[in-house]
């Protein structure tokens, strides 16, 4: 697949600008032939998806299709340093172990009789956890969390030869910690990149801001049915026998807990858990003081002003910098040796996300391909164009990363929403929350790729839930979105 994409992927860029298909002007079909270029890299994964990011970048400031100082502007929007700080913050999560205190206390408060009840316990650890970390980070925890419980309630034996005999109900387990992670990066705008890349479209296409508190009224919901519409689905197609009860766990090590390290992990911790509560009073205090003050009152205004979602998560994550663990030996809760750990990759690729994204809107090729939906008949009602955008995000999401899935979709879901003269808010935040419901393939989502690469989770399995968990996922994000329509962001 990386050669055939790699090969492929500018024959075919080069095709279609030879074609030139909508008979586009100049700029526009250059992006075009690079557009395509990009999908055949990404979908592929040639080469790394940043690069394929920047090499996109760089051949469209080339090429001519705008200037460096327009391609490259999105690269700064404020919904690449939210994501930073809250990257920030994850890693300051997971240097103390606080992910894994979070996830001991969710799995202690069930006991998990049945491996229904061991599913159900999974993922909603999972789920919770993926609303403040990304889904892949989660799934790469519990996974073998998940995997030990497994074992020690009887669902995995090993065998003389060396092999393994799994029990059908293990492969729930495991994938309802791939579809909790997935789930619950819906409920927040941090939860998971499409969300972030949603409101950064809507923010630079549209002119509508979409907040922390503002996604919580949609986010929640469809994230809290998705993951009842999970279980389901993987009880239905999964039996849960009564289990065996767990070991008992063996006694707390206390050796060490008064250690100079001990003592400098507990007010790093405690530090942290302090970033991340300010962080949440302060994402949500504008909506606090809009509710009780107006939204027009200037106080409220002012507050909204000061304290937008990107200044926030970087004011929380710098803190950290300077919040000591141990003053006399300088040493503070967060290093940028850790902080060098976050995952730059992703942040360019957003950068390069925004960027086509901005630039089919600049040159018209995303209203082309609007205009063209809107001449097949498929956005004459409100309800019917949001419908079909969800679909096709789901489609695309199936075979290419969430990420890359909504670089694509958004920008020509806004572009055909205002052709149609349709509000575009509803159809793009259905298309982004679509787009991270990828649950057939384990290449759909890294969540599912960690689970099955456990090799306790058949294929066929796999796409039999998946199969029913995307029509599921499909529905209620139409359903959510299509009552709440009042409600949205404006």
């Amino acid at each position: 697949m990386k050669t055939a994409g790699l090969l492929g992927g500018p024959l075919l860029g080069l095709a279609v600008f030879a074609l030139n298909p909508g008979d586009n002007p100049p700029e526009a079909r250059r992006l075009l032939g690079i557009l395509v270029m990009a999908v055949c890299f990404w979908m592929t994964e040639a080469i790394p998806l940043p690069a394929t990011a920047l090499l996109a970048s760089s051949l469209a400031i080339v090429t001519g299709v705008a200037p460096a100082a327009e391609v490259l502007a999105p690269y700064a929007n404020p919904v690449i340093f939210l994501f930073l700080g809250t990257f920030l913050l994850a890693e300051a999560l997971a240097t103390y172990r606080l992910d894994r205190t979070l996830v001991a206390a969710i799995l202690g408060a069930g006991r998990g009789r049945t491996a229904g009840g061991l599913m159900s316990i999974f993922g909603a650890a999972s789920a919770a956890l993926s609303t403040v970390i990304s889904n892949t980070a989660t799934a790469a925890m519990m996974t073998p969390l998940a995997m030990g419980a497994i074992q020690r309630r009887g669902g995995l034996a090993i065998l003389p030869d060396g092999s393994r005999r799994a029990h059908a109900w293990s492969a729930g387990v495991l994938l309802m910690v791939a579809y909790g992670a997935t789930a619950g990066g819906l409920a927040t705008i941090v939860g998971t990149p499409p969300n972030l890349l949603v409101a950064g479209f809507l923010d630079e296409l549209a002119g509508v801001r979409v907040g922390f508190a503002s996604w919580l009224v949609f986010g929640v919901p469809v994230a809290a049915s998705v993951l009842l519409a999970s279980l389901a689905c993987t009880r239905l197609m999964t039996a849960s026998p009564a289990l065996a009860a767990a070991d008992a766990p063996g006694p707390a090590a206390t050796d060490a807990a008064d250690s100079p390290a001990e003592r400098e992990r507990r007010n790093g911790a405690r530090w942290t858990l302090f970033a991340f509560a300010l962080a949440g009073v302060l994402w949500m205090l504008p909506a606090v003081a809009g509710l009780v003050l107006g939204r027009d009152a200037p106080a409220a205004r002012q507050i909204e002003r000061l304290l937008p979602e990107a200044g926030v998560a970087l004011l929380c994550a710098s803190l950290l910098f300077v919040a000591p663990t141990h003053w006399a030996g300088r040493r503070f809760t967060l290093t940028w040796e850790e902080g060098r750990r976050v995952n730059w990759g992703i942040i360019v690729l957003f950068g390069g996300g925004l960027s086509l994204g901005s630039l089919a809107q600049s040159t018209g090729l995303a209203g082309k391909a609007g205009a063209a939906i809107q001449e097949t008949g498929l956005a004459e009602s409100a309800a019917g164009f949001l419908a079909i955008c969800i679909v096709v995000s789901i489609l695309v999401s199936e075979f290419a990363s969430n990420t890359a899935s909504t670089t694509l979709v958004i920008p020509i879901v806004i572009a055909a929403a205002n052709a149609a003269g349709h509000d575009p808010v509803a159809p793009a935040i259905g298309a982004g929350l679509a787009a991270t419901c990828g649950f057939i393939f384990p290449v759909s989502s890294p969540p599912n790729a960690l689970v099955f690469a456990t090799g306790l989770v058949p294929l066929w399995r796999m796409i039999k839930v998946g199969l029913l968990l995307d029509l599921a996922s499909a529905v209620l994000i139409w359903l959510w979105i299509t009552a709440l329509a009042p409600y949205l962001p404006r």
